[in-house]
């Protein structure tokens, strides 16, 4: 019997941890440290060493691991009408 399997887990949904600097960057531009654009020139950053990470272990589906969304559920609950 053969069996075919997916070049994924159907467990992965994109979103990974947050790196350090990147976690770091959120809490200074929460404090009023930094501003929007250093913010996404570390998102640019951190995006770039984790494609090249999943480059790297020879994954086919690469992600940007979804790390420009402050939290999986705002995008849901911004287009809630009541």
């Amino acid at each position: 019997m053969m069996t075919t399997r997916p070049p994924f887990r159907a467990d992965m949904v994109g979103s990974l941890l947050r790196s350090k600097p990147l976690a770091d960057a959120r809490a200074r531009l929460a404090r009023g440290e930094i501003d929007a654009a250093a913010l996404k020139a570390v998102e640019d950053a951190e995006i770039r060493t984790l494609i090249g990470k999943q480059e790297a272990i020879g994954l086919k589906g690469i992600t940007d691991g979804e790390f420009r969304r402050a939290y999986w559920h705002f995008d849901f609950m911004e287009k809630l009408d009541g």
